[in-house]
């Protein structure tokens, strides 16, 4: 089959895409991922046996709050249609809400097969407290709403937004398959300790992904101020960045480091270097409440415990694996107890690095990706 990927987003650190895309491409699917050029980056490109094709688009500098995004947009569906125009595509991949319209639209131009991978619950987004917020709220989520149900095949990420879709929309269950990295054995690594400069005589707690507000990332580093066994690394970047990197060099932060994002391909042995794993995000909006991040099992994987969110989807795997502890991430005290209890407590500290390997027969990419290439199979009688 011929499939294309559509993903609003320079597509440089999209672990879920590549890994769908690579899985398809190695099962003999001819696969493109269609994305936004940025400068510095390859309007084409070959990764692991399938296709990246940026979209350099004539207004992606131009400025505006209001039409210059949908004037972008526009310009992105256009892009598509021109690109796919001149091949027999099968299948159309609309990674989520965002691309739906496009992906929709270029499927009845193909009169091909449509997959739509919800990565998040699009109706329960955070959009912070700016002045566009409201909007973004009530339109977000619009072209879920009125493309879902055309959809020959619906993905996501845990059971949560599974059940929630099911409900909002009345559809059949989606098919879920979890965001979880491949296996690897964890090799191990002094990667952080060494390139940070970190005394040997400190526990690095670290935390991967992005750096912003609703990741608990406040309360994790007033924890860390409070226990000067401990160095807590945050690995990644975003809106908050910056602003932590001032503090840290106004010495407001003590033990905290802030290398910023580091290559996809080299994530693992900087995880691996780590002693105990972060993923304390705050139920901040219902997306974030069903959050299963990636995070986790990257930590799972490399064997390192993990401390977590009491919410649903994080708190099952920790809770049925017993692979860390779960706390409120909104608790400074509880994180803080945490943590100490992993430092202090080795017998359990070991127990939970030893479980660690059992998670991870149960959660991996091999397994899941599975549950992908069924359903590209099941698609084969849909597409003419």
């Amino acid at each position: 089959m011929t499939v294309v990927m559509l993903v609003l987003n320079p597509f440089t650190h999209d672990a879920r895409v590549h890994k769908e895309a690579k899985t398809l491409a190695a099962a003999g699917h001819k696969v493109t991922v269609i994305a936004l050029w940025r400068n510095g980056l390859p309007l084409t490109e070959i990764r692991d046996g399938y296709h990246i094709q940026r979209l350099r688009l004539r207004s992606q500098l131009w400025r505006g709050k209001i039409l210059v995004p949908l004037i972008k947009y526009l310009e992105f569906v256009h892009g598509v249609v021109g690109i796919t125009r001149q091949n027999r595509v099968t299948v159309f991949h609309a990674h989520d809400a965002n691309t739906l319209p496009a992906a929709w639209l270029a499927a009845k131009l193909h009169k091909a097969a449509l997959i739509y991978d919800a990565h998040e619950l699009e109706t329960g987004r955070n959009f912070g407290n700016s002045t566009l917020a409201g909007i973004y709220r009530r339109f977000w989520a619009l072209p879920e709403q009125l493309l879902i149900r055309k959809a020959d095949a619906i993905i996501t990420v845990c059971n949560g937004i599974a059940d929630e879709l099911v409900t909002r929309y009345g559809i059949t269950r989606p098919t879920v398959v979890v965001n979880c990295p491949e296996r690897y054995p964890a090799p191990p690594s002094n990667r952080l300790r060494e390139e940070l400069s970190i005394p040997q005589h400190l526990r690095i707690l670290l935390y991967v992904g992005t750096i912003a507000k609703g990741r608990g990332l406040e309360v994790l580093l007033t924890a860390t101020q409070r226990i000067p066994e401990v160095a807590t690394v945050l690995l990644g970047d975003g809106p908050l960045l910056e602003k932590l990197q001032q503090q840290e060099k106004s010495d407001g932060l003590q033990r905290v480091y802030l290398p910023g994002k580091v290559p996809l391909e080299e994530l693992p042995s900087y995880v691996a270097s780590a002693d105990i794993g972060i993923t304390t995000i705050q139920a901040t909006c219902r997306s974030y409440y069903y959050a299963l991040p990636n995070k986790l099992f990257e930590y799972i994987h490399a064997g390192i415990p993990v401390i977590g969110s009491n919410l649903p989807e994080i708190a099952n795997v920790i809770r049925s694996y017993e692979v860390g502890e779960v706390v409120d991430p909104n608790d400074l005290d509880a994180v803080t107890r945490s943590i100490r209890h992993f430092i202090e407590d080795s017998a359990w500290y070991e127990k939970a690095q030893d479980n660690t390997q059992r998670a991870t027969e149960v959660y991996n990419w091999e397994r899941e990706s599975e549950k992908l290439l069924s359903l590209y199979e099941r698609l084969k009688d849909k597409t003419p």
